[in-house]
Parts: structure tokens; C-alpha cells; sequence
């Protein structure tokens, strides 16, 4: 079985809310799997450790990837 290379999506914390409430998505510590994590850290040295999700793959195969959230904007306040 050959594994196919793919990079850590970055997405918004909105983004990343609307995934944790349709279940596509979530932190690190709902992985009790170490391995997993384990082989996450090793081959994507740019992935922050803390978020995942599902995403389907060429065949609609919901698989589990590491993912990144960026952090919140902040927005001057006006005076």
C-alpha cells in the first residue's frame, strides 16, 4: 500500500468551528492514538500538534489529517 504526500491545510478558526460541529474535525487529544500522532509529527514537521479533521480522499474515503488553525484576526478598535 503506497502512501500518498500531502500537505497540512491551514484554515480559519471559523472554518475549523463549522468542522467541529458537523463532527469533520477536532483536538488533538480526542486521538488517543499515539502512532498516529507519532508519524503526524515526523512527516510534517509544520503541523502545530494540535488540530485534525476528515478529509475524503479520490474515492470519498473520509480519511484523518493533521491540520492547522490560524489564529484570530484582531481588529483595531475604533476610537
Amino acid at each position: 500500500m503506497s502512501v500518498k504526500s500531502f500537505a497540512v491545510i491551514s484554515i480559519s478558526r471559523g472554518e475549523y468551528e463549522q468542522l467541529v460541529h458537523r463532527g469533520r474535525a477536532g483536538a488533538v487529544p480526542a486521538i488517543e492514538s499515539t502512532p498516529v500522532l507519532d508519524r503526524w509529527r515526523a512527516e510534517h514537521p509544520d503541523w502545530r500538534g494540535r488540530h485534525w479533521r476528515f478529509i475524503a480522499d479520490d474515492r470519498d474515503v473520509l480519511r484523518l489529517r493533521p491540520l492547522n488553525v490560524t489564529r484570530a484576526e484582531r481588529r483595531p478598535i475604533a476610537a
